[in-house]
């Protein structure tokens, strides 16, 4: 039996989605799709546009057959840790054979040469990083500018600088590490680019459409399922924005101290003396973001290291969670034709698969660490919200 593996964050679905999801299938032959989904916080550092549960009744209607939990620590993170948690995901599930994803380039044999070459870091290439980081530059910047120093073809150039290629390789580099009983599958994304701020029409970008719901252009609803536009246009919850919970992050932020601040994931180099500092002095998240970025830290980078504080993800939880005994499969839909893909993975797997409360008591302390995390990131949205959400102690979403 065939299963696809899709990684997603569905913030929000739309049809290019389903496109991605029907081609999944097609092109794998799979009987079966799981979708590793993020939960309530996505990697760019801000909540989702809504619930996790919400969007995982999206994506059963979709297509999907079951929906697991990537966890806090792994989807609010960079794109190196988000790929990592993801594919170790679906691969504890022991019943994943394919991993279907976008990006914009799909010849495999250009995206395996740039794992490889990102996978085998010379010394030259390590001194000639360190160079660049020294000024100032992202690390995604930095890594670029010194292939380029070093020569690199401009064709793979080009392609590491796409973002759902960047992330393309990232799985390709997990799969080579630990999930080699998983074939790729590369989609290539059609008719809009990742970060494309314009709607262009049935198939647009989830950025285009995320900017389209904050000016109340209408024309967005071409690009969504009705019960993603209904969803999102008549329920007033919807959507979530950063904004909603960016006083309790700021609260948070004060009420740490430095040493405390330092265990922030991505924090490093005495940048947790400007956080604290900007907390102090901001009343909002926009001044507060405004203060801390830079060439060095990204604006999406110091959105994660505000959620990280927000939900008490500390780098040492994030290198215990890489473990694989810490792992864990937690369900958050299922579609009712596809029960037996349940029965399928406890009988191959050694992970924990949980389904409610009381399954938690087989995993370690770290992944109950971890899942109480995950609930408690549902609290926040509903306190920010004022309105009781899904709650993390109820049963997964059926279709």
């Amino acid at each position: 039996m065939r299963v696809v593996g899709v990684v997603a964050e569905y913030n929000p679905l739309h049809n290019g989605h389903i496109y991605q999801l029907e081609q999944a299938k097609k092109r794998t032959g799979a009987a079966y799709c799981i979708v590793a989904m993020s939960g309530n916080f996505v990697q760019r550092g801000e909540p989702a546009c809504t619930d996790k549960f919400t969007r995982a009744e999206w994506a059963l209607r979709a297509g999907a057959d079951l929906v697991i939990e990537i966890p806090s620590v792994f989807a609010n993170s960079s794109a190196e840790r988000f790929a990592e948690g993801a594919i170790r995901l679906l691969a504890q599930t022991g019943i994943v054979t394919d991993l279907a994803f976008g990006c914009e380039e799909d010849d495999l044999d250009i995206l395996y040469k740039l794992s490889d070459i990102l996978s085998n870091e010379t010394p030259e290439f390590q001194q000639t990083l360190a160079i660049h980081l020294k000024q100032g530059k992202s690390y995604p910047r930095a890594r670029y500018d010194a292939l380029e120093e070093l020569g690199m073809n401009p064709v793979f150039l080009r392609e590491l600088a796409k973002p759902n290629n960047i992330l393309a390789i990232e799985y390709l580099r997990c799969i080579n590490r630990f999930a080699q009983q998983i074939s790729p599958c590369p989609i290539r994304r059609i008719q809009n680019a990742y970060n494309d701020v314009a709607l262009s029409g049935q198939i647009s970008s989830a950025t285009a459409i995320r900017a389209a719901f904050k000016s109340g252009d209408p024309t967005v609803n071409a690009a969504l399922p009705l019960f993603v536009s209904g969803a999102l246009q008549f329920d007033e919850q919807f959507p979530i924005t950063i904004n909603d919970i960016g006083a309790m992050m700021l609260y948070k932020l004060r009420h740490m101290s430095d040493d405390e601040v330092r265990e922030i994931p991505d924090v490093s180099e005495g940048f947790e003396q400007v956080i604290a500092r900007a907390a102090r002095q901001s009343y909002d998240t926009e001044s507060f973001f405004a203060a801390v970025k830079s060439k060095r830290y990204t604006l999406a980078r110091c959105k994660r290291i505000g959620m990280c504080a927000l939900l008490n993800i500390s780098e040492e939880l994030t290198c215990q969670m890489r473990k694989p005994i810490n792992g864990y499969l937690r369900v958050l839909g299922l579609r009712k034709s596809a029960r037996s893909l349940l029965s399928a993975i406890v009988s191959v797997s050694n992970t924990p698969l949980i389904m409610r409360n009381s399954d938690q008591k087989c995993c370690t302390p770290t992944a109950q660490q971890s899942l109480y995390i995950d609930s408690f990131s549902t609290d926040v949205l509903s306190y920010a919200l004022g309105k009781e959400l899904h709650k993390d102690n109820q049963s997964a979403i059926t279709l």
